[in-house]
């Protein structure tokens, strides 16, 4: 039976919006844009260079975003639904609870490999304070993720307090890649979570069909 979560993903998904219509011309402005960003960085880059680079008229490209800033904003919302689009479908059949702790790392830290995002994060101050002095707001949103995923429990602070371990965990893998936990080689990559992780998530996982079966 696929699992049951409180957190809607739609309702999740619908916090990072933008307020920009979703059409083509968006997708080649957004495209261009992280493209740039990517090999350029965020500084470096012009909103008459994204749009030399889509094809489009500046003008298209202003009328879309209004200003270079919101241009920016867009391409980082689109990065972070992708990458929370991607861990939701890949545990959206996952049961126990380790489980799906498990593949969500996994699936994230594959996404965060190939996502415009992580490179910003790694080589953009402003970007990289978000995910480390300036973390408190992500860390938050993102426990609240595991701890809605972990559903009603007799231990609300432990939980959280795990949630926020696990997601500290994670953005440090994200933005210093380990050698021993390759996303490439899924099968490893998996036992190796397991190994590390299950002593804290098993017996969470055990708490919580106990205080489901009541």
């Amino acid at each position: 039976m696929p699992r049951r979560v409180s957190l809607d993903p739609d309702e999740l998904l619908s916090t990072l919006g933008t307020g920009v219509p979703v059409d083509d011309v968006t997708d080649r402005i957004l495209d261009a844009a992280g493209e740039l960003f990517a090999l350029h960085g965020i500084g470096r880059c012009s909103v008459e260079e994204v749009a030399e680079r889509s094809g489009l008229g500046r003008t298209t490209v202003y009328r879309r975003f209004g200003s270079r800033s919101a241009l920016v904003d867009a391409v980082l919302v689109r990065e972070c639904r992708s990458f929370f689009a991607a861990i939701i479908a890949a545990t959206s059949h996952v049961e126990r609870f380790e489980d799906l702790v498990v593949e969500g790392f996994l699936v994230g830290l594959s996404s965060a490999e190939s996502s415009v995002l992580a490179g910003l994060v790694r080589s953009e101050p402003d970007l990289l304070r978000l995910l480390t002095v300036g973390s408190g707001p992500v860390l938050a949103a993102a426990a609240d993720v595991l701890v809605a995923a972990y559903g009603p429990t007799e231990e609300p602070h432990h939980v959280r307090l795990v949630a926020e371990v696990l997601v500290r965990l994670a953005i440090s893998m994200v933005l210093v890649p380990s050698d021993g936990l390759d996303p490439g080689d899924p099968v490893m990559a998996r036992a190796a979570l397991h190994e590390l992780l299950d002593p804290v998530l098993v017996p969470l996982g055990e708490r919580r069909a106990l205080t489901r079966s009541r």
